[in-house]
């Protein structure tokens, strides 16, 4: 049996300094492929010369021979597809693939794709095409986490409603979602963490031992990666109640540039105690990052667009203690209270985030922009985080104990391992080929409900039973509608006029619970209500319990 990687060359950012988190993914993937497969010849289906001359490279990077690759033209697959068990790629799309499958009867190989990140209507067109096209059950998409699984068969649930509706026909698509975790290389970043690269670090930043630093590393986006302000408020709290110099180093590069005022701005707003810096990723000062440097991690993602997180993974590697955000394929790689921390989300109910996708759908916004709005209904309990936070900061045991409990989940994401994971589905999914059925044609929804579809990233969504306090006054909500960022998703929330009645109604009441709101309002679009509480909690406006 031989599988063959079906390769496009990876889109590399426009700017300098700039590293996609899919580039990464895909490169590491495949350095870990030719090291560690069991094959002898790696056979590649490319159909232009920057796809080979990539793969070439990343051969010649790890002393792979080259002579070992062994390059198909992809654009012909009646002579060049027939000797392979299993074609696979290295992202969801199967492009033509499947079809090109079935219009050769003597082509009988199992297809394979990996998911990444699957929002928006190119994540939807692309597992649109399973459906679409003579998918079979021998064919998979791997996962690596539990809520990117959930995720994709959500949508494929709500496309085949859609196809019993229109057709009146029942479908189920039959393609397997087995769950493989991406991976890190524990030796490289061994040699990244030596103590004398934590002294260095600390003395060019100006830190003593005494000083404590919280990392995040990753982009330094709101729209496509993480709302910095329950970090900012986190790391406040902590600092004040501690008493301790907190310093929160976000490492990374702003996309886009212009986020760069939008961080800055809101951290010296709402850090007057916790030092923050934002260190580019290509800083020359800092070759190995800052990861030596480190005392906790930090990470509270709340965007659709994370599907599993490399830098937690990192984070365990780099033996730092992890404080992450319970959501999607992070909270696969913690045991609360164990060997890290999950700080819970919430975000508003499945279908509430209808006018989210149709903004989507109709080009009124483009896909970080979709991200962005979606998000901002998202809650991570940033007091929570301080809690955590203030517990490992006061006790040196506690983030030794944590982080090294971590390194004993470091084989479950060892390179090592996990490349003969993946051999051994290929082996089960060409054992299971079967002769190809044609699936039922349709066209389903693209863009579906961001909050039903994503229902299994946060720890629960907002219910009618949760109680509401309002705990903002009138100056703390003017410096929060100071920042763009917090007003960008207004369109998707009650109106002003409406906003201010139920922000004096709260303030009336002893707590009383969504669904109460809910009733004290019936004119108003339930859907737009639910996004607003998400909106009101996220920026501190009101607690929910």
């Amino acid at each position: 049996m031989t599988t063959a990687i079906h390769y496009s060359p990876v889109k590399a950012p426009a700017e300098a300094g700039q590293v996609f988190g899919l580039q990464v993914a895909v490169l590491d993937w495949l350095r870990a492929y030719l090291h560690y497969s069991k094959q002898e010849k790696f056979p590649f289906l490319i159909s232009d010369e920057a796809g080979l001359r990539e793969v070439r490279e990343v051969a010649a990077s790890i002393n792979v021979d080259v002579d070992r690759l062994l390059p198909y033209d992809g654009r012909f697959p009646r002579e060049n597809f027939g000797t392979f068990s299993t074609i696979f790629r290295i992202d969801p799309d199967p492009h033509h693939i499947l079809w090109q499958r079935a219009l050769s009867p003597d082509l009988n190989f199992a297809f394979c794709g990996l998911a990444h990140a699957i929002a928006g209507l190119e994540g939807g067109s692309t597992l649109e095409k399973y459906c679409l096209g003579p998918s079979a059950a021998h064919d998979a998409i791997i996962c690596p986490s539990r809520a990117v699984k959930a995720a994709i068969q959500s949508f494929w649930d709500s496309y085949g409603d859609y196809i019993e509706q229109r057709f009146g026909a029942k479908f189920q698509c039959a393609v397997q979602l087995p769950i493989i975790p991406l991976g890190t290389d524990t030796e490289r970043m061994a040699v990244k963490v030596i103590p004398t690269k934590r002294a260095a670090q600390r003395t060019k930043l100006g830190l003593n031992e005494k000083d404590i630093v919280v990392l995040w590393v990753g982009r330094l986006s709101y729209a496509i990666k993480a709302h910095p302000l329950a970090m900012f408020r986190a790391a406040e709290e902590a600092a004040k109640k501690t008493g301790v110099p907190v310093h929160f180093i976000m490492v990374g590069y702003f996309m886009p540039a212009e986020a760069a005022k939008q961080f800055q701005d809101m951290a010296h707003d709402f850090c007057p105690t916790a030092k923050v810096s934002f260190i580019a990723s290509d800083d020359k000062r800092f070759p190995d990052g800052l990861w030596a440097a480190a005392d906790i991690f930090l990470s509270l993602v709340d965007n659709m667009q994370e599907s599993f997180g490399l830098t937690p993974i990192e984070a365990i590697a780099a033996g730092l203690p992890r404080v992450l955000s319970d959501w999607d394929g992070y909270r696969d790689s913690v045991t609360h209270g164990e060997d890290g921390f999950l700080i819970p989300s919430h975000q508003p109910p499945p279908g509430t985030g209808g006018d989210l996708s149709a903004v989507l759908l109709g080009g009124r916004e483009v896909y970080s922009g979709f991200l962005a709005k979606t998000a901002l209904s998202v809650v991570v309990d940033h007091h929570a985080a301080a809690e955590v936070l203030i517990s490992l900061i006061e006790n040196p045991e506690l983030r030794r104990r944590v982080a090294d409990n971590a390194k004993r989940r470091l084989k479950d994401y060892d390179w090592q391992q996990i490349i003969p994971a993946y051999e051994s589905l290929w082996a089960e999914l060409a054992f299971k080929r079967v002769a190809d059925n044609r699936q039922w044609p349709a066209i389903p929804p693209q863009a579906p409900d961001p909050f039903t579809m994503y229902a299994a990233y946060p720890t629960a969504p907002l219910k009618v039973t949760d109680t509401l306090s309002l705990i903002a006054n009138e100056a703390e909500i003017n410096l929060l509608l100071r920042h763009e960022i917090n007003k960008l998703a207004l369109d998707m929330t009650i109106g002003l006029d409406d906003l201010l009645r139920m922000l004096k109604w709260l303030g009336l009441q002893n707590r009383p619970t969504i669904g109460q709101l809910l009733v004290q309002f019936p004119s108003l679009d339930k859907a737009r209500i639910w996004r607003t509480v998400g909106w009101l909690a996220k920026l501190g406006i009101v607690h929910i319990v």
